[in-house]
C-alpha cells in the first residue's frame, strides 16, 4: 500500500546540518519559479456536476497505471486514444479503478512551439500550462481537463507533472535516472543529460530487467524504498518492464578513465540526488516533502559516486 505523508520522522542526530538548503529559497531540483495563473473553475464545476456514466458512455477511454497510480483518459478524439494505447502498451490496466479522471480535448494550440512551462496551485487547483498543452487538475474530485496537440510527448509531459504532484505526497519523487532490476533488487543510476544513463541501460547483461533509462519512479512503500517501471523513454527509446523492486542502492554517474566505487555521505547525496529530481511547481509544502523523501531514503540506502568506463566492464562492480 502507497504510505500517506504524516508526521517527520524524527531521529537523534541530524546528518544534513549544514547541508545549506532553505525551503523558501529555490533548491537545485526546481528548474524555475512560475508566475501564478488563474485557474478555469467554471470549467471544472460544470464537470463536477455532469453524471460520469452519462459521459463516458459516449467517449473512448484508456487506463494507464504507471507506479499503481491508474489515470483515465477519456475524450471525443479516437486518434488520441489510440496514439496513448500505442505509447503507454504494456502500462494499460482497463480493470483497475481509477484514481484520476482526466478529459482529453485535442485542440490546435496557437503557441504550441513556446516551451516555457509553468505549474501552480491556487485555491487547491492545479494549473500547468506550455505552449503545446495545458492542464486544470482538481485533486479534490481527483478530475480535470487535459487540451493538448496531438503527439504523445505533450501527453507524457503532463502525466510526469500530475505523478511528481501525486508522489510528493506518498514518500516518492521522479528521478532524472536509469533503473533496472537484477537479483530481484533495483539500482538506480542518475545524473543530467549526457552522464551515461542509457549506456549502463545498453550494456547490461542478460540478467537485467530495464525500468527505464531516463525517468525512475521511486516511493516508499511501508519500510521499503521501491522502483517501478516507467514508459518516459530516453535514447533507448524502449518502454521499462511494468515491474517493481525493492531498491538495493543509488550511483551516480560519472565518466572516468577506469572503474571505482566511492561512497557518499548523506549530505553529499542528498545534494547530487536532489540536483536530479524532477518537480515543476512552485509550491513550498510540496517542495518540503521532497527534501524530506530525499533525506530519508538517502539515511536508510547507499548511495556511490560511480566513476566508469562506458563499456559492459561496470556491471563488475554492481551486485
Amino acid at each position: 500500500m502507497h504510505r500517506s505523508r504524516g508526521a517527520t520522522d524524527q531521529s537523534t542526530s541530524d546528518p544534513f546540518e549544514g547541508i545549506g538548503f532553505l525551503v523558501y529559497q529555490p533548491i537545485p531540483f526546481i528548474d524555475q519559479m512560475f508566475a501564478v495563473a488563474h485557474l478555469p473553475h467554471s470549467f471544472l464545476e460544470r464537470t463536477h456536476q455532469m453524471p460520469n456514466v452519462a459521459l463516458l458512455a459516449e467517449v473512448h477511454t484508456v487506463m494507464v497505471e504507471i507506479g499503481g497510480t491508474p489515470i483515465r483518459l477519456y475524450g471525443e478524439s479516437a486518434c488520441f486514444l489510440s496514439m496513448a494505447r500505442d505509447r503507454y502498451i504494456g502500462f494499460l490496466n482497463p480493470g483497475s479503478r481509477p484514481r484520476i479522471d482526466l478529459r482529453v480535448d485535442v485542440v490546435s494550440r496557437p503557441n504550441a512551439d513556446q516551451e516555457d512551462l509553468r505549474v501552480v496551485r491556487e485555491g487547491g487547483l492545479w494549473s500547468a500550462e506550455r505552449g503545446d498543452f495545458r492542464l486544470d487538475w482538481d485533486p479534490g474530485s481527483s478530475s480535470g481537463r487535459l487540451q493538448l496537440e496531438l503527439n504523445a510527448y505533450s501527453l507524457d509531459t503532463a502525466l510526469r507533472i500530475m505523478h511528481t504532484i501525486v508522489l510528493a505526497e506518498q514518500w516518492g519523487f521522479l528521478l532524472h535516472a536509469a533503473s533496472v532490476v537484477r537479483g530481484r533488487r533495483a539500482f538506480l543510476f542518475f545524473g543530467p543529460s549526457g552522464s551515461g544513463k542509457t549506456t549502463v541501460s545498453r550494456v547490461a547483461p542478460p540478467d537485467v530487467t530495464l525500468l527505464t533509462d531516463e525517468i525512475s519512479y521511486v516511493r516508499r512503500d511501508a519500510d521499503h524504498h521501491m522502483a517501478y517501471g516507467t514508459p518516459f523513454t530516453g535514447e533507448l527509446a524502449k518502454s521499462g518492464e511494468n515491474i517493481s523492486a525493492h531498491i538495493a542502492a543509488l550511483y551516480q554517474l560519472v565518466k572516468a578513465p577506469a572503474n571505482r566505487l566511492v561512497p557518499m555521505n548523506a549530505a553529499d547525496a542528498a545534494r547530487a540526488l536532489l540536483g536530479n529530481v524532477l518537480f515543476f511547481a512552485e509550491d513550498p509544502h510540496l517542495v518540503t516533502l521532497i527534501f524530506q523523501s530525499v533525506c530519508d531514503l538517502v539515511c536508510q540506502l547507499p548511495v556511490y559516486r560511480l566513476e566508469f568506463v562506458p563499456d559492459q566492464t561496470i556491471w563488475d562492480l554492481i551486485q
